[in-house]
């Protein structure tokens, strides 16, 4: 990167498994230029991602998914005050780790004359690639997003490349408030803690909630463990669904925010879950997961490291990406059953737990 190129605009605004991939690139960016100012534009619900984050300087926050609900004057405003923003920090870089059409328009937006993007075939839209001017070659399918991010970073020069973020931070209230929920719960800490995540962003990546029942039965029983279900907005009533078809005890997580689910996972051993956030979220924290895909590609969407086991029944039809199955069939997790994400549980402590089977 040239001497004047100093002000670096990253684009990543969503979602909360992308931003979390896309931490070890900045991380690498940082490291490669650490002379330089970096800014990044993130989703409102997702700026408390980036709290304290050392590689970043500046974060804008954009609200398109709340503009385009309410389409008003007061929008209005606030995009050309998020446009205004942009101009006025005269950037000599923006870096579009995204790849939509949205995201190539802000990076023209941004001004900085140096627009750098994924060759078009890699981006998620391809009209993304004209709002570009500089373009990474081609990487072929199987890549994973992390490596996608950090080839990308590569263009801006330097010879590290860091593949894990830095440890995420949160408010000393937000972690008091979690650290006094589990004060309250000796039961649940009087063993491991295996986490179930039950919830995903879209109906084709769910499992059914009795087989869940069932493996958080045996991981209890068979494996020694407390088992936490965990919940987002509108999951609620998945967690209860499971804790009442379950024998053995098991225990609801409190409502918690993005910075209160990263306090709330420090206290566990272990997360099962479907693609989600919170897997997501989990692996950039260290912890071992095991996770259940069928729509989409965990060797480019799955937790990113070695300490992870992932079930994937790959079919004809696997990795549609679609939010409705396309045959009505959802054969992709139907024909996922316990026993197999039970043996990758088992897998997965006996190498990277912190507790022994019994």
């Amino acid at each position: 990167m040239a001497a004047a190129e100093k002000k670096i605009l990253v684009i990543k605004m969503s979602s909360l498994g992308d931003v979390m991939h896309a931490l070890p690139a900045v991380r690498t960016l940082r490291a490669n230029h650490p002379g330089a100012s970096i800014t990044w534009l993130v989703e409102e619900q997702y700026q408390d991602l980036l709290y304290n984050n050392p590689d970043v300087d500046a974060v804008i926050v954009t609200c398109t998914r709340r503009w385009r609900k309410n389409w008003n004057l007061e929008t209005w405003r606030e995009i050309r005050e998020t446009v205004r923003k942009l101009r006025q920090s005269r950037f000599d870089v923006a870096l579009d780790l995204q790849g939509l059409l949205k995201t190539g328009v802000i990076a023209w937006l941004s001004g900085a004359p140096r627009r750098i993007g994924f060759h078009r075939k890699n981006c998620r839209e391809a009209v993304n690639a004209l709002f570009t001017n500089k373009r990474a070659p081609f990487i072929e399918k199987g890549s994973h997003v992390v490596n996608l991010y950090l080839h990308l970073i590569k263009l801006l020069g330097g010879d590290q490349e860091i593949t894990q973020p830095h440890a995420l931070k949160v408010p000393e209230e937000k972690a008091a408030a979690v650290n006094a929920f589990f004060r309250e719960q000796a039961e649940l800490t009087a063993r491991p803690i295996a986490a179930i995540n039950a919830g995903a962003g879209f109906p084709t990546k769910l499992w059914k909630l009795d087989r869940f029942a069932r493996l958080a039965d045996r991981i209890s029983q068979e494996l020694g463990f407390s088992i936490l279900l965990t919940w987002g907005p509108g999951e609620k009533e998945m967690a209860e669904q499971i804790a009442g078809e379950m024998q053995t005890p098991a225990w609801i997580a409190p409502p918690t925010t993005i910075q209160e689910s990263i306090a709330l996972f420090r206290h566990t051993a272990l997360l099962i879950s479907c693609d989600s956030g919170p897997l997501h979220l989990a692996a950039a924290m260290g912890i071992p997961t095991v996770s259940l895909f069928g729509p989409t590609d965990p060797a480019r969407n799955g937790p990113y490291g070695d300490n992870h086991q992932v079930v994937c029944k790959e079919l004809p039809c696997s990795f549609c990406w679609k939010k409705q199955c396309p045959l009505g069939t959802h054969e992709c997790m139907e024909t996922v059953n316990v026993d197999e994400v039970f043996a990758a549980v088992k897998t997965s402590v006996s190498r990277f737990g912190k507790m022994t089977l019994k």
